[in-house]
């Protein structure tokens, strides 16, 4: 029901602690080059926020396709890496050819899931298990959990840094925070119902504009975009020029998240562009990100688009929760190709 994703939300944060406690004594032997965390939809999201981070210690490649880009990996001159099976339900195919494959070449391998048949290779092969320990949920309503805990076990093992001592601050933060975001998320989703959403931000906070994005189309079930300056000052900016000549730029709403530290040039497109869209008939907001690290600011701008894509959908009178279409196509692949 509706009501139960507003409980997530509120209770997001303390998925934080509760996730690097579990998984405190989880970690992988041995030396390696580079990590592939191979995962689909909200399961391979926490290999996007530690890249956004840049907090690892290796390359890190977020691999969203069945095996391994091995051979990819390979001409860089990288040839030992860390496999990362990432799957809530544990049972997502694409993860778990990957697992296959990096079982059968022998390569240094950890499972990310709550359950499922990645959790029982996992005990059936002695592979280090990080458990997110949230049943009964969404994938992309457990992005805290399945962070800290992919986080704790990097850290055990050499491979990221030490961000603790942030991650407790902002786990607390946020506990103060997300309730205060409820209303400013309402009163956007009530701004947004009936357009497409376009959600724009500089890279910093590109991770955190994407997400905006997949909230948008999971939990309101409607198209929206992303992008990120000054790349789409030299593309998608076009495409809204002859949007009033053409009668109809009441169809998208964009909404620029700003963040004191972007790069000045930037700061001025953002405000240049906005002003053109404008100009062309086109809805603009913009949202000033607080938070004094950039772990701060991307978690509390997941936590606004929460909020946002919450009330969204009820506006659209659908339960913001399940993914009925996703299951739909699951069940006519089986259909046509099989179990893998």
């Amino acid at each position: 029901m509706p009501q139960d994703m507003r409980e997530v939300i509120l209770a997001s944060p303390q998925q934080i602690g509760h996730s690097l406690e579990v998984n405190k004594d989880v970690k992988v032997e041995g030396k390696v080059d580079s990590i592939v965390l191979a995962g689909m939809g909200g399961s391979g999201h926490p290999g996007d926020l530690l890249n956004a981070l840049g907090i690892s210690n290796v390359p890190l490649y977020v691999h969203r396709n069945y095996d391994l880009p091995t051979t990819y990996l390979a001409h860089m001159g990288l040839v030992k890496p860390l496999v990362i099976a990432s799957s809530y339900s544990g049972n997502t195919e694409e993860p778990l050819t990957g697992y296959a494959l990096a079982q059968r070449e022998s390569r240094p391998l950890l499972v990310s899931a709550s359950g499922g048949k990645l959790q029982e290779l996992a005990q059936r092969d002695g592979t280090p298990f990080i458990k997110i320990d949230y049943t009964d949920m969404q994938p992309r309503h457990t992005l805290f959990a399945a962070f800290a805990g992919i986080y704790a076990a990097l850290r055990n093992s050499g491979l990221v840094e030490n961000i603790d001592e942030d991650l407790r601050r902002v786990e607390k933060v946020l506990i103060e925070k997300a309730p205060l975001l409820e209303a400013p998320g309402k009163e956007l989703a009530q701004k947004i119902k009936g357009k497409t959403a376009v959600y724009l931000s500089t890279d910093a906070l590109g991770f955190a504009t994407k997400n905006f994005k997949i909230q948008t189309n999971e939990n309101a079930k409607y198209p929206a975009f992303w992008n990120t300056f000054p790349e789409m000052n030299h593309n998608e900016m076009l495409g809204f020029s002859k949007l009033k000549e053409m009668k109809n730029p009441n169809q998208f709403f964009v909404l620029t998240l700003r963040d004191k530290d972007d790069h000045p040039r930037n700061r001025a497109r953002i405000e240049v562009t906005t002003g053109l869209y404008r100009d062309w008939g086109v809805t603009v907001e913009h949202v000033n990100v607080e938070g004094t690290t950039l772990l701060e600011k991307l978690m509390y701008t997941v936590t606004l688009g929460l909020w946002t894509t919450y009330f969204l959908a009820l506006e659209y009178g659908i339960d913001p929760v399940p993914v009925e279409g996703v299951e739909s196509l699951k069940a006519k692949l089986k259909e046509v190709a099989g179990d893998i």
